[in-house]
């Protein structure tokens, strides 16, 4: 976990209080655009959790833009309010004040004191709704959107970091992006790694995804969690054309995919062109990846530019070995030859001699994915990250 740009600023400190004054409450509402399955959704749900257990005088709400979804259960679930509203039909009309002004009046129902932003049109109508309404801090979750990069969303994204205290990003590339595409001030931005909870993964030294998913035996699994879409192109494609080479150089691998989207029937039948339909898994949308990374050997991602991939350090806490390509934030997290094998982005070749070498190589495996596993309980579990989170809201300062 890394962070900078943490300076104090008096408009951000309203919660900061002599040692002997009462406690108080603190309202956060936590706006996000979707409830389904995803990454930003679960960093949302393990920061709640753990505020949870560190600052249980802390009162969370989250308003989702966009109507119900499946995620929203786990966040009922752990006692998080949920409050739903459906933008959609406004948007659809270009009716931003208006979408905006809805907002406006849930948040002067919940009087949040701080509001933090997840996704992009939380970003742009629902900071600048907090702002119409006063709140105190305006904190802004920048996930990488990086496909929506049109003159529109760079004007909308420019303008939208006014209504921010903070805006914070994932990882330093993705800082560097938002400086040269959105015009974002490098004193709005905050750099804070994203985090896991490490109660949810347990490093197995057995594992057999062959018997799981009924994958031929004796192959060495790889998995590779991510969207299927064509909006968050997650290049799955290379990864199944590594395994196609692996093969073929006499590698036995087989590959587990976790997603769904409008590619997946192009990617299966990609699979088949190949030959490699009886190794390869397409499981569809999942809410049990840390099951699914238990049973698998390794880890391998293929976009070409990841803002920082949530799901890498999921399979490192799970004590796998990382395949992830040589650019975007999900650089900084794996050390080549240590935590996991670094290879150039979209080159199937090199991600296929990188499968082959962990496949041919059980020691290598198992040195790398303890040495992940220990990367993640030292850089990016949940509690430090938190900490730094809420000193910026000055809480820490408080207790």
């Amino acid at each position: 976990m890394e962070a900078d740009g943490l300076g104090s600023r008096d408009h951000m400190n309203r919660h900061r209080r002599d040692p002997g004054s009462p406690r108080v409450p603190t309202r956060m509402t936590h706006m996000i655009d979707e409830l389904k399955v995803g990454g930003a959704q679960t960093h949302l749900l393990t920061m709640i959790k753990q505020s949870a257990l560190r600052y249980p005088e802390v009162e969370h709400r989250v308003l989702c833009l966009f109507g119900e979804g499946p995620f929203g259960e786990r966040l009922r679930g752990a006692g998080v309010a949920v409050d739903v509203v459906d933008l959609r039909p406004l948007l659809a009309r270009r009716r931003f004040l208006g979408a905006a002004r809805v907002l406006e009046g849930r948040l002067r129902e919940h009087r949040p004191d701080v509001v933090e932003a997840h996704l992009t049109w939380s970003r742009l109508l629902g900071l600048y709704a907090a702002w119409r309404v006063g709140v105190a801090q305006r904190i802004a979750f920048e996930p990488g959107d990086i496909y929506l990069n049109s003159w529109k969303f760079r004007i909308a994204n420019h303008v939208g970091q006014l209504f921010a205290d903070r805006v914070v990003v994932c990882s330093r590339a993705l800082a560097d992006w938002n400086r040269r595409t959105h015009g974002i001030s490098p004193r709005r931005l905050t750099v804070l790694h994203n985090c896991v909870d490490l109660s949810r993964f347990s490093p197995r030294e057995e594992r057999d995804a062959t018997a799981a998913f009924g994958l031929p035996p004796g192959a060495t699994v790889f998995c590779a969690v991510g969207t299927l879409g064509s909006g968050v192109n997650k290049r799955t494609d290379v990864a199944i054309r590594a395994v196609a080479a692996a093969r073929a150089r006499g590698g036995d691998v087989a590959l587990i995919i976790c997603g769904d989207g409008d590619q997946r029937s192009e990617l299966e039948a990609l699979t088949d062109s190949l030959g490699a339909g009886p190794w390869v898994r397409f499981l569809g949308t999942r809410d049990d990846v840390p099951t699914v990374l238990d049973a698998c050997d390794a880890f391998c991602h293929a976009a070409p530019f990841e803002p920082f991939g949530i799901v890498c350090i999921e399979a490192m806490a799970s004590g796998l070995p990382v395949l992830v390509p040589d650019s975007g934030g999900i650089r900084e997290v794996v050390e080549d030859g240590v935590t996991g094998l670094v290879y150039p982005a979209l080159d199937h070749e090199a991600l296929a001699a990188a499968m082959l070498r962990l496949h041919e190589c059980p020691g290598l495996r198992r040195q790398l994915g303890q040495a992940a596993r220990r990367a993640v309980e030292e850089s990016f579990s949940v509690g430090p990250y938190l900490r730094t989170l809420y000193a910026m809201y000055g809480l820490e300062a408080s207790r």
